[in-house]
């Protein structure tokens, strides 16, 4: 007896599946949702009181405490406030950067200790320069439990990242992820780049009902070596069919829908760092003639 044909599946039908599995998904994509998520969380924090900030590797538990406090390697030549009113305006803000000590601890770090790709053991940064061939099969390698680090967990709970992410979320964040990585420069092809789950399309995140991330060049970044790249303003502005539809945009239609002149690149010498609201369309340009190295904190 021949099989039956699956009927097609329609818009509706995969929009009600996402909101009974995963609602935050669809509707975290609205900004008007977004808000209304803040004022609730705000009205739990003056009735429960201020909660723990927990961390965690990026896709893994947020399983520890760690203190809110001055780190002492944090530096800004503006408030949070100022920082966080610009961001709102056009979905990203220049600032804070890392003193030295702090970059040059980073960067040791991220050399000598286990990475991963998917889980999947590489060795070390340091292992990985002596055999191209390994190397060149990468996209991605992330610095193991970096979460672990005492360096991490004194600028995952700085007192101006925080106050920062509390001003933007409009409530005190209970978690923060941190992602420590490099994005390697060899001759993969941008599909194989895709299939690592290298984001070098432009794409919207939707990592809940609120988020905010803060992420810190370890090397001198440029447009050769993997700058990061974004949509200016488009964190709360989005046509109907984008907020339905795909959370990815090609180049073309990005211009045409924001026009050239709201495209960003963003460069900066090692310790420079920018606050993104990554609801707006941003992609990382893949590198061409140097390894990046970056550290992000991922707020909710």
């Amino acid at each position: 007896m021949p099989g039956l044909a699956t009927p097609p599946v329609s818009r509706s039908q995969r929009i009600a599946f996402i909101l009974l599995r995963r609602p935050s998904y669809l509707l975290g994509r609205f900004a008007t949702v977004r808000d209304v998520y803040s004022s609730l969380r705000r009205l739990k924090d003056a009735v429960v009181g201020a909660r723990p900030l927990r961390i965690g590797d990026l896709y893994h538990t947020a399983d520890a405490t760690i203190d809110i406090a001055a780190s002492g390697h944090v530096l800004s030549k503006r408030t949070a406030a100022e920082q966080v009113a610009e961001m709102r305006r056009q979905s990203y803000s220049m600032g804070p950067n890392l003193d030295k000590a702090a970059t040059a601890e980073l960067q040791n770090c991220a050399r000598t200790l286990p990475l991963h790709f998917n889980e999947a053991d590489v060795g070390t940064y340091e292992a990985l320069s002596q055999s191209p061939e390994r190397r060149g099969r990468l996209a991605l390698a992330t610095i193991r439990n970096s979460a672990r680090l005492p360096i991490i967990r004194a600028l995952a709970g700085d007192k101006f990242l925080y106050d920062a992410a509390s001003r933007f979320l409009g409530y005190r964040p209970t978690e923060v992820s941190c992602w420590f990585f490099w994005s390697l420069a060899n001759h993969l092809s941008d599909e194989e780049r895709r299939s690592a789950s290298q984001t070098i399309d432009y794409h919207y995140d939707v990592n809940g009902f609120n988020f905010l991330y803060i992420n810190f060049y370890l090397l001198d970044t440029d447009a050769m070596n993997g700058a990061h790249a974004l949509i200016a303003g488009s964190g709360r502005r989005k046509r109907l069919r984008h907020l339905l539809g795909s959370a990815r945009l090609g180049d073309a239609e990005a211009r045409e829908t924001y026009g050239r002149e709201a495209e960003r690149l963003i460069e900066g010498p090692a310790g420079s760092g920018f606050l993104e609201d990554t609801s707006c369309y941003h992609k990382a340009l893949a590198p061409v003639s140097a390894d990046r190295l970056m550290l992000q904190f991922r707020y909710q």
